[in-house]
């Protein structure tokens, strides 16, 4: 570096001395000082910079190789290749952009960007390739100028012959073809480069794995409905002025219709090529939400924006492990830096965070925290859009700083009351003649104008209401007579009418007068609404019924007793993949609430009748011991795998983990701690479950876990148990 720093210091004192005509003497001068303000920085820079060294070493050896004729160069063959200034000076604007670019790094005082932009391959080779383009081009022109140098020389100097005249212009030529070459070659090769480093991005990328955002389970507001709100929230995306904000909080009470609010932005947005990432959180999965940061990075580095792309993957490349990290590590690195860092302002970019309040509150204090701390640092037109009921907790972030100054507010029970009123009955003019359609005759109005406004009046501005009710009138599973079951929903005096319509559901689901003909049917309906209430994530019927089952030989009974007795009725509140057919693979898809309020309701004993009402913690002591008892079956090597090599290295890994572990033995190796850790330690059949399950089966368990790719996370569950035991 320091010969090449001295060299370029002697050739700018030389051109500045020399009789160099303008306008070329400006451009030639300026290249060398342009070329020591990039050694310069490079020089500053105290890391892993042998790609940027060499690079600037490069810079400084083309221009001496180039620049240093033009000392001696005669005025009059400069004046016959006008075209010599222009290439100069596209030589000049190159180095001035590639300064530029590293200034502003240096300026954003973010130094371990600078190292990670450098040495991007594709971004170094693009440097080079822009230096290289240029130089090609005023060397062509220069062999130019040669050609008039020759031609004055054989004008002026009699003494040259015309075969030396000949030999000089013929090697000007040969030159000249082996600069295309060169060229062409420049080009063939920034290309391969540049496939190179985009598969590297993309494995880089894929890494994050294909965690869900939700987006699919999530319907959007229908046509011509919430219209003004939507404009609103549209007018809010687009305000890129300075006074716009950057975050957008819609606080409502369950069932208000946040979800589909969130999902019809979501919508327009990606339409708008606006759609950074979204995220649909659930309260029956924590573990896919405490993944919403992977996702969201993954949605992000695919927006259309290549540098934000190149960050977020040279975060991945320089954290090995970052999906194990921290969430600040995953955010700072995944999410604000890469945002900071966009290279020109989009004309919109929106992030969509929708159900806040169903996060584990440890997780959602701390993201929030990270999304207040980093707004004022992000381009106007990024933005944030989240959903949440007003908890106070939440509040409390919304009504902090840094946050408050950053976010505006809007709560959908500030509507006029008949905007919703007007919404929910095109909501129900549209769906209850398409779901009533099979079971009567003329569905084309059905029930009427005047029984849709009364259902209306019922919802009470709940879209939950509404969608519920559409769902019980249709279902012939609890009854083929819709006028029947809308008469009934109609005729209830019960004030809360959300609780009254899940009353309703449960007591056709499970009518009190089974319960001294078919106990044992109530037993089950109970313990599997318990069970799926407390379930630390979303389980299908068989992992259920292997849970609530220690005998294995019940198993398959029991599972078909649960599809026919219990969820077959409860289709309006859980969605429940093949409950109809009787399809019940073991790998099927998991069984879902279809709104997390009626969790709230079968928990709350002063809203829920005492026959359905949820004890939280006599249900997690159900599970608890069907964790336990599922893991009976641990043993050594599970899979029977080659002790000589590691996971990483076995071949169809996750096949083999499905062919030995049961769905409800891995959901027993993930969970069973915290379900022991609800339980009160007075239970004597948990604490000699867990005894006995410490001193025979505790290793296998740890290997169990090492199959699945959650090692990280025994720490924390052993130390769950052992704060349980010490109680």
């Amino acid at each position: 570096m320091e010969g090449a720093r001295l060299g370029l210091e002697v050739l700018s004192t030389a051109l500045n001395a020399a009789p160099i005509p303008e306008p070329f003497k400006s451009a030639v001068t300026a290249i060398p000082d342009i070329a020591l303000k990039i050694m310069k920085i490079v020089e500053g820079v105290q890391e892993n910079v042998e790609d940027a060294k060499a690079l600037a070493i490069y810079i400084a050896d083309v221009t001496n190789t180039t620049i240093t004729p033009f000392k001696t160069k005669p005025p009059e063959s400069l004046d016959k290749t006008p075209d010599t200034k222009k290439r100069l000076t596209e030589f000049k604007d190159v180095l001035v952009k590639i300064l530029e670019e590293m200034e502003i790094l240096m300026k954003r005082k973010l130094r371990k960007q600078i190292f990670t932009y450098i040495r991007d391959a594709s971004k170094l080779a693009g440097m080079k390739k822009r230096v290289d383009d240029a130089i090609i081009q005023l060397q062509l022109q220069t062999l130019i100028a040669t050609g008039h140098e020759v031609e004055l020389m054989g004008q002026e100097q009699e003494q040259i012959s015309e075969q030396q005249r000949l030999v000089i212009l013929e090697q000007r030529e040969s030159h000249q073809a082996l600069l295309q070459q060169q060229y062409q070659m420049n080009q063939q090769q920034y290309l391969v480069i540049q496939k190179q480093e985009e598969a590297e991005i993309e494995r880089l990328i894929g890494s994050l794995g294909n965690g869900d955002s939700g987006a699919a389970k999530k319907d959007p507001c229908l046509k011509e409905t919430r219209m003004a709100l939507l404009e609103k929230i549209a007018e809010w995306l687009l305000d890129s002025s300075d006074a716009g904000k950057h975050c957008l909080c819609l606080l409502g009470m369950a069932g208000s219709g946040k979800s589909a609010i969130a999902a019809s932005i979501s919508n327009r947005a990606k339409a708008s090529q606006y759609l950074g990432g979204r995220f649909h959180f659930t309260r029956d999965d924590q573990e896919r939400n405490k993944g919403a940061v992977l996702v969201l990075a993954r949605q992000l580095a695919n927006w259309g924006d290549q540098r934000l792309r190149s960050e977020i993957a040279s975060a991945i490349k320089d954290e090995r492990d970052i999906g194990q990290m921290t969430l600040e590590d995953q955010f700072q690195k995944l999410i604000q830096e890469p945002l900071e860092n966009l290279e020109s302002t989009p004309p919109a970019l929106i992030i969509v965070l929708d159900a806040l309040d169903e996060c584990d509150t440890r997780f959602v204090s701390t993201l929030l925290r990270l999304i207040g701390n980093g707004l004022a640092k992000l381009p106007v037109t990024v933005k944030y859009f989240i959903t949440s009921r007003a908890e106070p907790q939440l509040q409390y972030y919304f009504n902090s700083e840094p946050m408050k100054s950053q976010r505006d507010v809007y709560t959908l029970g500030d509507e006029k009351v008949e905007l919703v009123d007007k919404d929910i009955g095109i909501y129900l003019k549209e769906k209850l003649p398409e779901m009533v359609g099979p079971l009567v005759e003329d569905s084309s109005d059905w029930p009427g104008e005047e029984k849709r406004r009364a259902l209306v009046l019922k919802a009470q501005g709940l879209f939950v209401w509404a969608t519920t009710a559409v769902r019980i009138i249709a279902d012939p599973n609890t009854g083929r007579d819709p006028e029947k079951k809308l008469e009934r929903l109609l005729s209830s005096s019960h004030q809360d009418h959300l609780d009254d319509i899940y009353g309703q559901i449960l007591e056709r689901a499970c009518p009190a007068t089974i319960d001294n003909d078919n106990p044992e049917t109530v037993s089950l309906f109970r313990n599997v609404l318990g069970a799926l209430v407390v379930a630390q994530e979303p389980m299908n019927i068989h992992t259920l019924a292997s849970l609530l089952s220690p005998d294995n030989s019940q198993h398959k009974e029991i599972a078909q007793n649960i599809r026919r007795n219990v969820l077959r009725y409860l289709q309006a509140v859980f969605i429940v993949p093949g409950v109809d057919t009787g399809e019940l693979a073991v790998d099927a898809k998991p069984i879902r609430f279809i709104h997390t309020s009626f969790i709230d309701y079968l928990t709350d004993t002063s809203r829920c009748n005492h026959r359905y009402a949820i004890n939280v913690a006599e249900h997690h002591e159900r599970l608890a011991i069907g964790c336990l008892h599922e893991m009976d079956d641990l043993k050594q090597n599970m899979c029977d795998l080659d002790p000589a090599l590691l996971n990483s290295e076995v071949q169809n890994l996750e096949q083999r983990i499905r062919d030995s572990m049961s769905p409800g033995l891995r959901y027993a190796c993930m969970h069973m701690p915290a379900h022991v850790s609800h339980v009160s330690t007075d239970s004597r059949v948990v604490m000699g479950l867990v005894e006995e399950f410490a001193g025979s089966r505790l290793m296998f368990w740890l290997e169990g876990l090492s199959l699945m790719g959650r090692i990280r996370e025994s720490v924390a569950m052993v130390t769950t148990i052992e704060l349980w035991l010490k109680v």
